[in-house]
């Protein structure tokens, strides 16, 4: 089955936040509600705030790898950066998966993320691995959402640097819900750059 890798806008760190902020609101303002009390008419929307001149949203490719970032508040500069690959089935619009290096926040560990179908086992966790290597980088299952499994873990200055100058192609492997072995490629190629333009981005 041929695979190509493609962009997203929106680096996954922030987009399981965003996903799971809303969710754990949604709930909570339904249990404050009583049973029975009527529903409260939608307010009118407040005036609009002042567009900053900086971009909410940027993007910049290197190789195979893209460098996104994305403010975390419309008022506020601090912004979530990471790089990222996504893997398409050729002819097919949606993303199979994607994976992503990046900080969730200033002072926080470099993390590696992965986020795959749904349909997956958690007897074993996902792994990054390159074609001659014999130990794998494990990422640990995180959560579920309707939209994909998030499974990350701390990405070592030692691991990253094995990644940076990898030349072959790697894979990222996981197992779905009937046992069956996914192995998905995972090309390297653009990383180098694409760390050294992350790491001069500012939180």
């Amino acid at each position: 089955m041929p695979f190509r890798s493609t962009l997203n806008a929106r680096p996954i760190a922030l987009s399981a936040a965003l996903a799971l902020a809303t969710l754990t609101l949604s709930c909570q303002m339904a249990l404050s509600q009583p049973s029975g009390a009527p529903r409260q008419n939608a307010q009118a929307a407040p005036a609009a705030s002042a567009v900053s001149s900086a971009p909410s949203q940027t993007t910049a490719s290197f190789g195979d790898w893209t460098l996104r970032c994305q403010r975390v508040a419309a008022d506020k500069p601090e912004r979530v950066c990471e790089v990222a690959q996504t893997i398409q089935v050729q002819g097919q619009a949606a993303p199979l998966a994607q994976f992503a290096i990046g900080r969730a926040g200033k002072g926080e560990p470099m993390r590696a993320t992965a986020v795959v179908p749904a349909n997956v086992s958690f007897a074993s966790n996902v792994q990054v691995a390159m074609e001659k290597e014999s130990t794998p980088f494990e990422l640990s299952w995180r959560r579920c959402m309707p939209g994909g499994c998030f499974a990350d873990g701390i990405a070592k200055d030692e691991q990253l640097k094995g990644w940076r100058s990898a030349t072959e192609r790697g894979r990222l492997s996981f197992t779905d819900a009937t046992g069956r072995a996914i192995n998905l490629p995972l090309s390297f190629h653009g990383l180098g750059p694409a760390l050294d333009a992350l790491s001069k981005e500012a939180l």
